[in-house]
């Protein structure tokens, strides 16, 4: 092609049109591996963060069972010494004055 030669405008567009295809292609080539790698860290990012709050709720619910339990321990405690005092209430006043007597002679001093 000197100077002289007609420019085949068909020619020239189908090059230009082949480098670009070119360098999508290879930009492609280049990207693709980025994006799995992106998807495969967020997955297991996400993975992470779901067990993190399954965690995080299992010792919620933990917590708040034991903490209702802890609650209704007084209640259980007396409910306990009712039943203590209704089936045996000679022991039960027996008890109530030998600890009265003890704290007596524990405190007159």
């Amino acid at each position: 092609m000197g100077m002289s030669d007609p420019v085949d405008a068909g020619a020239l567009k189908r090059g230009v049109e082949t480098a670009g295809s070119a360098l999508h292609s290879s930009i492609d080539k280049m990207v693709d591996p980025a994006n799995h790698a992106v998807k495969r860290v967020t997955h297991v990012a996400h993975e992470a963060v779901n067990k993190l709050s399954s965690g995080a709720t299992q010792v919620a619910d933990r917590v708040s069972e034991q903490a209702a339990w802890v609650s209704d321990a007084s209640g259980r405690a007396v409910d306990s010494s009712k039943s203590w005092i209704q089936d045996k209430p000679l022991e039960a006043v027996g008890m109530a004055l030998a600890l009265g007597f003890i704290i007596g002679r524990l405190t007159a001093h």
